[in-house]
C-alpha cells in the first residue's frame, strides 16, 4: 500500500513538473485564487467579516472548486475538500463529519452533531447527499462548536451552503452530461440583473444513472437513482437601504439500495434485489434586508419552511408490502439586528422561533404497522448576543457570543400501528452556550494567532424524554425528563500566516465531550422497559494545517496554478469510561490538489487519503469492534470555455481504479468518466 501511494504521489508531482516547464515565463492571474486576508466569511460570526478578522477556523469551497469537483452532491464536495469525516452509504445517504462529530446517520438533522444550514437557516437534512451543488455559490464550513450562534447540534461545527443570487447580465444556459453506468443529466439556468431592483437565479435539472460497478466485485445491483431539482432565488431591491429575496428549492430523490446475499458482507451482491425508497427533500424561504439610522443598524429578518421525506421499501419479494415512512415539516422564522455601536464595535442580537412536526408510519406484510420509532413535535424559542470588538488599530480581534435556547418536545403517536397503551407526553429544557475567541495580528497582517473556547450541545429527542408507550409485541419504552443534553467544551489555538503568494493555517483542538445519550433498560411497574440516560465521557484533540500555494504567481508563468492541502490528525479519540479509541474517527486525512488556469482552459487534480479507523462490524449480533484500513483516490477533471459561449468538460473519478470505502460494506464506484457541454445565451 505505501508503494502505491508513494507511486501517485510521485505521478502528482511529475504532472506539476510538466504543466511548469511546458510555457514560457511571463505574469499571469491565477483564476484559482488562494484564499486571503481580504476575502470574506458570514457564518463564523453572522455578519460579514474579513476571514483575517474572524479568530474561528474556516475553510471555503468556492464556486471554482465546486465546477471542477466532478461531484453531484453536496456530500461528494465534503469528502473531497474538507477533512472530518465522511460517511458515504449506497442509496442516496452521505452524513458529513467535522472535528469527531457528524450529522445523523440517517439524516435527522435534530440527531446530528453538525449542523447544515442553507443562507443561514436550517435545511432540514443531516443527509448531505441529497443536496445538489448547482444553486450553490460557496460553502462555507466552520470547525468547532457553533451553538452559541446556531444552537443544537452545533457540535462538530457548521455547513453553510450559500446560494448563488444572480449577477452580470441576464443570461440561460443549457447543459448536458453523459458518463459511466448510463448516466446522464440535462439542466437549464438562468440567471442575472433585470435592472437596477431585481436580480435572479433559477435552475432546474434531471439525473439518471443505473447501477454501478465496484473494483472487487463487480456490478453492485440496485444502485440506480433518478433526481429531478428545481430551485431559485429572486431579489428585488425596494430602496437602496431594503432589499426581499424569496428562494427556495425542491428535489425528488429516488432509488434503490443494494444488499449482500445471505445478509453477509462481502458474500456477493443480490442480483434480484428491488428494495428502494423516496428521500424528497425542499425548503422555501423569505428573506428581509435593511439599513436604519444611517446604516448603524441592519435587521435581517428571515421565514422559512422546510420539508424531508424519508420512505423505504424494504419488503420481498414486494418492496412495497413492507415500508417505514417519516415526514418532516418545519417552520421557522430567524431575526437578526446589527449594531455597529462604534468603529471597532459591532453588537449582533436575535432570536429564533421554530415548530418542527416529524409524521411517522409503516407498513409489515402489507398491513399497516407501527414504524420503527414513533411520530415527534419539536418547539424551540432562542435568543442570541454577541460582540465583536477591534481594537488597537484592528490587530486585535475578540468576540464573544451567548445562545439561550429553550425546548418544548412532545412524543406523538405514528400514522399507522396500534399498541397496547399510547400516552402524548410534553416535556421542556433549557439551555445556554457561551463562547469567546481572540486573534491577534502582527507584521502588517501577515502573521495571525489565535485562540477559540467554547460549547456545543445537541438536544435529546421528543422520544428520549417523554416517550410513554407499549407496542402491541408488549415492549415497554419510556422517556427519561432528566435527561440533559449531549455537551461539548472545545478550544483551539493556532496561527495563520496570510500572504498573497502563500498562506498556511494550523490549529490544535481539544475537546472534552460530556454527557452522551445512550439507550439502556429500567423496570417499570415490575416489568422491563427501554430508556435512555446519559453515559460517558470522551476527548477529541487533534491537529489541522491547511496550505494553499499560488505557484503561477510565484514562478512568474503565464497559467494560474496552485498547490492546496487540507490535513488533520486526530492524536486523542478516547472514550473515558472505556478507555479505548472512539469509533469512526480516522488517524489522519489528507485531501489535495493541483488547480490549473490558461486562457480558456482549466484543470484539477486532487487526491485524498483517509487513515485507519476503529469501526463496529454489524455481521454479527452484538456488533463486534474492528480496525477498517486506510484508503486513498485520485480524481481528475478538465474544462475548456470558448467562443465566449461553449464549456465541454470531463472528470475522470476514481482515476486510478482505488477501492473506495467510506463505510464497511459499501464500495465505490471503480473508475469512471464523465463528459458534458454547456452553451450560454
Amino acid at each position: 500500500m505505501k508503494t502505491m501511494v508513494w507511486n501517485r504521489l510521485l505521478v502528482f508531482m511529475m504532472i506539476s513538473t510538466v504543466m511548469g516547464v511546458s510555457v514560457k515565463t511571463s505574469e499571469a492571474e491565477d483564476v484559482y485564487k488562494i484564499q486571503t486576508m481580504e476575502d470574506v466569511v458570514v457564518t463564523a460570526t453572522r455578519t460579514t467579516e474579513r476571514i483575517m478578522d474572524v479568530p474561528v477556523t474556516t475553510e471555503v469551497i468556492t464556486r471554482e472548486k465546486i465546477e471542477m469537483s466532478g461531484a453531484t452532491h453536496v456530500g461528494d464536495l465534503i469528502g473531497k475538500y474538507i477533512t472530518g469525516h465522511y460517511h458515504k452509504y449506497n442509496g442516496l445517504l452521505s452524513p458529513v463529519g467535522l472535528r469527531g462529530f457528524r450529522t445523523d446517520a440517517h439524516g435527522d438533522d435534530v440527531k446530528g452533531h453538525v449542523l447544515i444550514l442553507v443562507d443561514g437557516h436550517r435545511i432540514g437534512t443531516g443527509n448531505a447527499a441529497k443536496l445538489n451543488v448547482d444553486r450553490i455559490e460557496r460553502i462555507e464550513v466552520i470547525k468547532g462548536p457553533a451553538s452559541a450562534l446556531y444552537g443544537s447540534a452545533a457540535m462538530g461545527g457548521v455547513i453553510n451552503l450559500i446560494t448563488r443570487k444572480g449577477q452580470g447580465k441576464p443570461s440561460l444556459t443549457l447543459s448536458g452530461d453523459y458518463g459511466s453506468f448510463n448516466y446522464y443529466k440535462g439542466r437549464v439556468s438562468g440567471e442575472g440583473e433585470v435592472n437596477e431592483r431585481f436580480r435572479f437565479h433559477a435552475v432546474t435539472s434531471y439525473e439518471d444513472v443505473d447501477d454501478y460497478d465496484d473494483p472487487k466485485f463487480g456490478t453492485v445491483y440496485n444502485t440506480w437513482e433518478t433526481k429531478k431539482n428545481f430551485g431559485m432565488n429572486l431579489s428585488y431591491a425596494l430602496t437602496s437601504n431594503h432589499e426581499l429575496r424569496l428562494g427556495g428549492n425542491y428535489a425528488d430523490l429516488t432509488g434503490g439500495y443494494p444488499s449482500w446475499a445471505n445478509f453477509m458482507t462481502y458474500g456477493g451482491y443480490v442480483k434480484s434485489a428491488r428494495q428502494n425508497y423516496d428521500k424528497s427533500h425542499g425548503y422555501a424561504d423569505l428573506e428581509y434586508n435593511g439599513d436604519f439610522f444611517d446604516k448603524a443598524v441592519h435587521w435581517r429578518a428571515l421565514g422559512y419552511y422546510l420539508w424531508d421525506r424519508n420512505h423505504w421499501n424494504y419488503g420481498s419479494p414486494d418492496p412495497e408490502s413492507d415500508q417505514t415512512k417519516y415526514t418532516d415539516t418545519t417552520w421557522g422564522t430567524d431575526h437578526q439586528f446589527t449594531w455597529n455601536t462604534a468603529p471597532w464595535n459591532t453588537l449582533v442580537f436575535g432570536l429564533n422561533l421554530e415548530k418542527l412536526e416529524k409524521e411517522s408510519s409503516g407498513v409489515s406484510g402489507g398491513q399497516p404497522a407501527a414504524p420503527f420509532t414513533p411520530g415527534m413535535e419539536y418547539n424551540s424559542q432562542a435568543y442570541f448576543l454577541q460582540d465583536a470588538l477591534d481594537v488597537w488599530n484592528n490587530r486585535v480581534n475578540i468576540v464573544g457570543a451567548v445562545r439561550y435556547d429553550r425546548f418544548e418536545l412532545t412524543t406523538r403517536k405514528p400514522k399507522t400501528g396500534t399498541f397496547a397503551s399510547f400516552v402524548e407526553k410534553d416535556e421542556a429544557y433549557n439551555h445556554t452556550s457561551p463562547k469567546l475567541g481572540i486573534g491577534i495580528k502582527f507584521l502588517d497582517e501577515l502573521l495571525r494567532v489565535r485562540g477559540n473556547v467554547g460549547q456545543g450541545f445537541k438536544s435529546p429527542s421528543a422520544d428520549q424524554l417523554s416517550a410513554q408507550y407499549k407496542t402491541n409485541t408488549n415492549v415497554t419504552y419510556v422517556g427519561n425528563p432528566d435527561l440533559d443534553p449531549e455537551t461539548s467544551l472545545t478550544y483551539d489555538i493556532g496561527f495563520d500566516i496570510f500572504h498573497d503568494l502563500l498562506t498556511f493555517r494550523t490549529a490544535y483542538f481539544h475537546t472534552d465531550y460530556k454527557d452522551k445519550i445512550v439507550q439502556t433498560t429500567t423496570t417499570l411497574n415490575g416489568q422491563r422497559a427501554v430508556t435512555w440516560r446519559n453515559s460517558g465521557d470522551a476527548r477529541i484533540a487533534g491537529f489541522d494545517l491547511n496550505l494553499a500555494w499560488a505557484m503561477g504567481r510565484t514562478f512568474h508563468w503565464p497559467l494560474g496554478l496552485s498547490l492546496w492541502s487540507n490535513v488533520t490528525f486526530n492524536t486523542t479519540k478516547k472514550d473515558e469510561e472505556t478507555n479505548k479509541d472512539l469509533n469512526y474517527i480516522s488517524d489522519y486525512e489528507v485531501k489535495s490538489g493541483l488547480d490549473l488556469q490558461y486562457n480558456g482552459f482549466s484543470a484539477q487534480l486532487s487526491y485524498v487519503l483517509v487513515g485507519p479507523q476503529m469501526i463496529d462490524n454489524w455481521d454479527t449480533w452484538p456488533a463486534t469492534t474492528e480496525k477498517k484500513g486506510s484508503f486513498n483516490f485520485w480524481d481528475m477533471t478538465l474544462r475548456y470555455r470558448f467562443a465566449n459561449h461553449w464549456e465541454v468538460r470531463g472528470s475522470v473519478l476514481n482515476l486510478f481504479n482505488d477501492r473506495v470505502e467510506w463505510v464497511r460494506g459499501y464500495l465505490m464506484p471503480k473508475r469512471n468518466y464523465l463528459v458534458g457541454v454547456s452553451y450560454t445565451f
